[in-house]
């Protein structure tokens, strides 16, 4: 019985470690004597962080490979560069520096026939293995909006909400609870959640007014133009759902948590084509005024 029991217990703790711990493996592919990453690379980075694959602290190693091909040193440099480059994307879009523990290129992958001339594509690669210390709950601030009826507190400017008030970010700290700030200058592909680069001057702003202000709670909160007939929301080509507002506003919060920021302090919501600024649409300059990502306040005390 006694040995039943302790076996049951031991069982017990196993399954609890199982579930707080989990060790992934994460295979990126590089072309022939490139070591710079591509757009199928970059977007698949950009998934993992976005799926909470890949979230702070986490323990993560980068390790770069080269096929056959090349000399042992060049085959060694060429690893190695590939694997700092996958380190430096992931530190640009809000990992931790510390949190990347080991970043070495291995070189070539040994293998026994070496005679192919156009080498192995498969050794090309560069693999983040990424120790998550606890399963992340990616729901927990996640609500859509997209089929809800407006409320006071989320319909724009209608009911007692106040007014949006400005876009300069320098105004954040100073605004009511129901107040909205237009976030300018975040950029995104056409049909994509993925942030462009040249959002990250703002998304940083945002973020340091945040740290500044911990008591400032804030929703973050997408829109989308160009839509017609009874569809809600606009296609997201990167996840192939019809959830491109509230996929655009989740990459944000993860841009915001993935630099620190306490995930309690913030929510996102997609509102896709429900409260569009203008609403016949008749040109380009309209359709930017709808497509928008603003922040709500929801707490500044």
């Amino acid at each position: 019985m006694y040995r039943l029991l302790l076996s049951l217990l031991l069982t017990l703790l196993t399954l609890n470690v199982s579930a707080q711990r989990m060790i992934d493996t994460f295979h990126l592919y590089f072309d022939l004597n490139i070591a710079t990453l591509n757009k199928n690379t970059e977007k698949k980075i950009d998934l993992l962080i976005y799926n909470d694959k890949i979230i702070n602290g986490s323990s993560v190693m980068v390790v770069g490979y080269t096929d056959f091909l090349g000399s042992e040193q060049y085959n060694k440099n060429l690893s190695m560069q590939r694997a700092k480059n996958v380190k430096d994307y992931l530190i640009k879009y809000g990992i931790n520096a510390a949190d990347i523990k080991v970043c070495v290129g291995k070189g070539e992958v040994k293998r026994k026939d070496t005679t192919d001339k156009e080498g192995n594509p498969i050794d090309r690669k560069v693999d983040i293995v990424v120790n998550n210390k606890f399963n992340y709950s990616e729901q927990r601030h996640h609500y859509n909006a997209t089929a809800a009826k407006p409320t006071k507190e989320t319909a724009g400017s209608g009911g007692n909400v106040p007014a949006k008030t400005g876009s300069d970010l320098k105004d954040l700290s100073s605004l009511k609870e129901g107040q909205t700030l237009l976030l300018k200058n975040v950029y995104f592909p056409a049909g994509s959640h993925v942030i462009k680069p040249e959002s990250y001057n703002t998304l940083e702003k945002l973020f340091t007014t945040l740290r500044d202000n911990p008591r400032l709670k804030i929703s973050i909160e997408g829109h989308v133009c160009c839509i017609h007939g009874d569809v809600p929301d606009a296609l997201d080509v990167d996840t192939n759902e019809l959830l491109l507002s509230v996929n655009r506003a989740k990459a944000i919060l993860r841009y915001l948590v993935n630099k620190g920021i306490d995930e309690d302090r913030l929510q996102f919501v997609g509102f896709g084509k429900q409260h569009p600024i203008v609403a016949n649409e008749r040109s380009e300059e309209d359709a930017e005024k709808n497509r928008r990502v603003e922040i709500r306040i929801l707490s500044n005390q």
